[in-house]
């Protein structure tokens, strides 16, 4: 498996992403972020070399435009999408001062943002970036939803006990799996659940230099981020490389959940195992600078793996296919095209 345009702009995305997600949980330093987003940025803008020096015709419009055009006017489409960014900036930022009475800037805030200006652009530039496009816009869609949507829907159901049942979560499925395999593996380790206190109510405890040592785990470093982060690249990676959702696809989404989960479980014991053996300081500087990499590593090892299972099964589109669902079995292989969404419901009309 060659490594093609795609797989930059997805490795690109992830270090950017990566920037902002320590950025705004205060786990780096503005060098490190800085360093992140520029790698992140080279990659991106390698990942249009290939588009540059094309000779195929260039797609009319992209995905996500076809999507829409199975359900309104070309002309229609066209004029909503980057009307839609527009009014989502307003919006947002009406509601986020007038109604929630904030004026900072938060990660979801740079996730919209980011979001809202895709749309306005997107039917900007050259038609040949289309797929570049695509996966900008499906993979901040899909970030607003897990980080501003979905994020913002639990604190309002979960209201007063949000505190109570996050960090319940995140004691159960994160701290006592880390303090388990940490004891195992020779480190005296103890995994602590208590809301009468100040700070962080989730703690492993252990000793350095016979001192007591209490390590907070909270949200950011729970997992639940990084599954969000995981979630959105990888979708967005593959409804833009094969053009189709089905069985597959959303098995390895699945496992590949469960992915994330282990490696973040991974990299707590890694950081437990370092603030035990070396102190307080080198925690800090791994969990600065290293966790977020032991993070993307981990993922695009499982990424490569089941990227290459998915190939073999399921052709590489190119941007002049639409989206297609499919539930069922792929069928026997064939040499003909496979039919794209707006074909049939333009012959079923």
């Amino acid at each position: 498996m060659r490594f093609s345009w795609d797989w930059r702009l997805l490795i690109g995305s992830l270090f950017i992403i990566g920037a902002l997600y320590n950025h705004y949980l205060g786990h780096s330093v503005l060098v490190f972020e800085l360093v992140l987003l520029a790698v992140g940025s080279v990659l991106g803008l390698l990942s249009i070399g290939p588009s540059l020096s094309s000779k195929a015709e260039p797609a009319e419009h992209g995905m996500f435009t076809r999507f829409f055009m199975r359900f309104a006017s070309e002309r229609l489409v066209v004029f909503a999408i980057p009307l839609f960014g527009i009014l989502l900036l307003i919006g947002w930022s009406v509601w986020k001062v007038l109604s929630v009475g904030e004026s900072n800037l938060r990660m979801e805030d740079i996730v919209v943002t980011l979001f809202a200006l895709s749309l306005v652009l997107y039917q900007s530039g050259p038609s040949r970036f289309y797929d570049q496009k695509d996966f900008v816009v499906l993979f901040l869609l899909f970030l607003t939803i897990v980080f501003a949507v979905m994020w913002k829907i639990y604190t309002i159901v979960t209201g007063e006990s949000y505190g109570r049942i996050t960090a319940s979560s995140e004691f159960y499925f994160i701290t006592q799996p880390v303090v388990a395999i940490v004891n195992l593996l020779g480190v005296n380790a103890t995994a602590v659940l208590n809301f009468s206190g100040i700070g962080l109510s989730n703690v492993i405890e252990y000793f350095y230099d016979g001192r007591l040592v209490r390590l907070g785990i909270g949200s950011g470093c729970s997992g639940l981020y990084s599954a969000g982060l995981f979630f959105s690249a990888f979708l967005a990676f593959v409804l833009v490389r094969y053009k189709t959702l089905n069985v597959r696809i959303i098995a390895g989404l699945g496992i590949g959940l469960l992915v994330t989960w282990f490696s973040n479980i991974i990299r707590m014991v890694v950081t437990v195992f370092v603030g035990a053996a070396y102190g307080p300081i080198a925690l800090a500087t791994f969990h600065m600078y290293f966790g977020i990499l032991l993070f993307v590593g981990v993922v695009l090892v499982f990424w490569y793996v089941v990227t290459g299972w998915l190939d073999r099964h399921m052709p590489y589109e190119s941007s002049e296919k639409g989206l297609a669902i499919d539930s069922g079995d792929p069928g026997p292989a064939s040499d003909e095209p496979v039919e794209n969404m707006g074909d049939l419901v333009d012959k079923d009309a």
